[in-house]
C-alpha cells in the first residue's frame, strides 16, 4: 500500500517548486515536472484511500488502527484540497495562452480515477462471486449426501419392514 506521508510531502515539495520557478519567472509550461509530480502524489494518497475501501469490502485486515487511518486520510484530504487550489490558481492565472489548461486535466484525471475505481470494484464483485458459488457448491454436495443417506436409510428401513412382515407370516413353519 502507498504510504500516504510520503505521497503528500510529494506533494508539497511539487507545489514549492512551481511557486519558486514562478517566481523567478519561468512559465507553466516549465513546471511540467513538478505539476505532474504533484497530481501523482495526489493520484496515490486517492488510491491509497480506494485501497483502503477496497480491502474493507473483501475483508482483508487493516495494519493500522481505523483512527490512525481516518486521521491520516482527514488531514491528507484537507492540505491536498487547499494546495490544488493554490496549484489551481497558479495554472489559471500563469498559463498565458494555455487557457483551460486545469479543466481539461481535471477531466481526464477524473476519468482515469472512475475507470481505476470501477475496475477495483469489478474485482471485488468478481471475488464475491466465486465465493458465493464456492458456497453454494458446498451446500449442494452437502445435500446431496444427506439425500443418499436418507434413501438408503429409506431403504433399509423399508426391507426391514418388509422382511418383519414377510417373518410374521412365516414364523410358524
Amino acid at each position: 500500500m502507498i504510504e500516504v506521508a510520503v505521497a503528500f510531502a510529494a506533494a508539497q515539495a511539487a507545489v514549492a517548486g512551481v511557486k519558486q520557478a514562478i517566481a523567478l519567472g519561468h512559465e507553466i509550461q516549465d513546471c511540467y515536472h513538478e505539476i505532474a509530480g504533484f497530481f501523482t502524489a495526489q493520484g496515490e494518497i486517492q488510491a491509497a484511500a480506494i485501497e483502503q475501501a477496497h480491502n474493507k469490502k473483501i475483508g482483508k485486515v487493516q495494519e493500522k488502527s481505523a483512527t490512525t487511518e481516518a486521521l491520516d486520510a482527514m488531514f491528507a484530504s484537507r492540505k491536498m484540497a487547499r494546495m490544488e487550489i493554490e496549484l489551481r490558481e497558479m495554472l489559471v492565472y500563469n498559463s498565458g495562452n494555455e487557457s483551460g489548461l486545469y479543466e481539461e486535466m481535471c477531466q481526464r484525471r477524473d476519468a482515469i480515477v472512475f475507470e481505476r475505481k470501477e475496475a477495483l470494484e469489478e474485482e471485488a464483485r468478481q471475488e464475491r462471486m466465486r465465493l458465493r458459488a464456492i458456497e453454494r457448491k458446498k451446500q449442494e454436495r452437502i445435500e446431496l449426501i444427506q439425500n443418499c443417506i436418507a434413501a438408503v436409510l429409506g431403504t433399509a428401513v423399508s426391507v426391514a419392514i418388509m422382511y418383519g412382515i414377510w417373518m410374521m407370516f412365516h414364523w410358524r413353519e
